[in-house]
């Protein structure tokens, strides 16, 4: 009995020391097992882990989607705040933007004027320069007014630069001779200036006390004389006498009845009257009166109305009525030519 108790006793012990290795060696099992797994977890879900230098995706797209949501939420609260925000970003933009052009620019504007101006000045300094000095002034075209007087009036002179003085000041230097009415200029490389002029006719004589004033068709005064030319003379104008000078012009008036007399005249050069009015009257605008020095007769020729019948009818009066001294009026509209003599 006393060896079966002690031999119990040892198998107990040797049972328990067993069964404790046992634990330690599941436990051991266990842990390593764990450690295994956890490794495996480790190389498998490295999307769970945060890495140094490495981000997930998963983290990323949520982080992501959270801050998209914050903008929207944030957005919805205060648009006209972000609304300003991005006016003044994108003013600031493109003030930074459009700076930059702009100077480059002007600076180019600036550096093509500069070259213009110094092109322009050297071509000045060139044209003024001894090179293009008179050699030569020539007067064409010009019958009444003297060569030497119209050079003297344009104050050109050989051996001046012939760009120094302008086309326009020129030409009214020129003008200032009421005979010439246009100045046309031509410079030639050569030293040769070329002034071609444009004269005035005159054609109808005014009667100034003792002396006569010549017009042309436009009513320009273009000389006072004492000797008077074969040109009709016009009587009866209302110009005033202060006013009668070279280079002046007729009222209104009388120039509105200059026109009138001109188509008189016109007419007349296919009748015998042609060449034989010496005076017209126009003081009164519906009763021109036409005088012939030659035949002694005075023309009642009334308004512009019929002007060729009256003309006709006034020739055969004046052939059948020679030597006779006498006015010739119309009756019926211009339809009858009847002669008044003088007693």
């Amino acid at each position: 009995m006393r060896k079966s108790k002690g031999q119990t006793i040892d198998s107990l012990y040797t049972n328990n020391e067993e069964s404790d290795k046992k634990v330690k060696r599941k436990s051991s099992k266990n842990k390593k097992s764990k450690t295994q797994k956890e490794q495996d977890n480790q190389r498998i879900n490295l999307d769970n882990e945060i890495i140094i230098g490495l981000t997930p995706k998963k983290e990323e797209i949520k982080k992501e989607k959270k801050q998209k949501t914050k903008q929207k939420k944030e957005s919805k609260k205060s648009p006209q705040k972000n609304n300003k925000k991005n006016g003044k970003n994108t003013r600031t933009k493109t003030k930074n933007k459009t700076i930059n052009p702009n100077k480059k620019k002007k600076i180019k504007i600036i550096k093509w004027i500069t070259i213009i101006m110094l092109f322009i000045l050297a071509v000045i300094l060139f044209m003024l320069s001894s090179v293009f000095n008179i050699k030569q002034i020539v007067v064409i075209n010009n019958s009444k007014v003297p060569t030497e007087e119209i050079i003297n009036l344009s104050q050109l002179s050989i051996d001046t630069n012939m760009f120094k003085t302008l086309n326009g000041t020129i030409k009214n230097n020129i003008k200032a001779n009421a005979y010439i009415e246009d100045v046309s200029i031509k410079r030639n490389l050569n030293g040769t200036i070329t002034l071609d002029i444009k004269e005035r006719i005159p054609t109808y004589m005014l009667k100034l006390e003792n002396t006569y004033v010549y017009i042309n068709n436009q009513g320009y005064m273009l000389e006072i004389s004492e000797n008077p030319l074969k040109l009709p003379v016009i009587s009866g104008y209302s110009t005033p006498s202060e006013e009668i000078k070279a280079g002046n012009r007729l009222i209104v008036d009388d120039l509105n009845k200059l026109d009138d007399v001109i188509k008189i005249i016109e007419a007349s050069k296919n009748t015998p009257l042609a060449n034989l009015i010496t005076e017209i009257d126009i003081s009164n605008s519906t009763d021109y009166k036409l005088k012939i020095s030659s035949e002694k007769k005075t023309i009642s020729f009334g308004n512009l109305t019929n002007i060729n019948i009256k003309l006709q009818m006034a020739g055969k009066v004046l052939s059948s009525e020679k030597g006779k001294k006498g006015e010739i009026y119309f009756q019926n509209n211009a339809k009858k030519a009847v002669f008044r003599e003088d007693v």
